[in-house]
């Protein structure tokens, strides 16, 4: 079976979440999927056990083997999924997946379904916005604890989050693929969708507006490291 969708999962000393978002993958009803886990080489030996406890062939991992001393040269999840999508990846569509966040079931399905209808190149689903123990901030109601935009969006960076966004390879190829630059460490998925605003291209709603996917903001986390003065890898 031909994958028509890679999903780059971004790994770095977390094993007890790294489980729940492969799972999370593997168990899509859409079955025609590649999941890449690009490791930034984890102190943690205990992720490598969580990787090798599969043996779906879907599932290609790789490790960066990145020194300390070089860790911090390169925004490195941008680098990752760059290396991910170039080396190991031959689908039409590539998702992207922090591996302290999960899909729900249906979303690749919906996802290629909607991009196939509409031939739009960029596309997104809601979110669910989650503690650190998987609570609904605000409970979903009246909105809060969901991130969605009803309509077409020109700017992406601010508003949408990478794991629930899908783009064709061909977006990713003419844009340049992520900006890995130190800089961006705080929010390299908005640089990469600069880049894609600057390319005309809009992002576009699926037709459902139901969540589709979990976003876990937790202490520790790269964003809230640079926040709060400590560096990104700071686990």
């Amino acid at each position: 079976m031909t994958a028509n969708v890679s999903v780059i999962l971004t790994s770095y000393n977390k094993p007890l979440y790294l489980k729940k978002a492969i799972d999370s993958v593997l168990n899509q009803t859409y079955e025609k999927l590649h999941l890449i886990i690009a490791d930034d080489n984890s102190p943690n030996k205990e992720v490598w056990d969580v990787i090798n406890s599969y043996s779906d062939p879907r599932v290609t991992a790789f490790n960066s083997f990145i020194s300390d001393e070089d860790r911090y040269k390169t925004a490195r999840y941008a680098t990752q999924i760059n290396t991910a999508v170039r080396l190991y990846s031959s689908s039409k569509y590539l998702c992207y997946l922090a591996d302290d966040d999960l899909y729900y079931p249906l979303m690749l399905e919906k996802m290629v379904s909607f991009a196939e209808k509409s031939k739009h190149e960029v596309v997104f689903c809601a979110q669910h916005v989650l503690d650190e123990n998987g609570n609904i901030d605000g409970g979903g109601v009246d909105g809060r604890g969901v991130r969605w935009f009803s309509q077409p969006l020109v700017r992406g960076a601010d508003k949408l989050d990478h794991n629930q966004v899908m783009t064709t390879r061909n977006v990713f190829d003419l844009v340049g693929g992520w900006d890995d630059n130190p800089g961006a460490w705080s929010g390299a998925d908005a640089y990469f969708f600069d880049r894609i605003q600057k390319n005309n291209i809009l992002f576009y709603p699926i037709d459902t507006n139901k969540p589709l996917q979990g976003k876990v903001y937790r202490t520790k986390s790269v964003q809230w490291n640079i926040a709060n003065g400590f560096s990104p890898g700071n686990e």
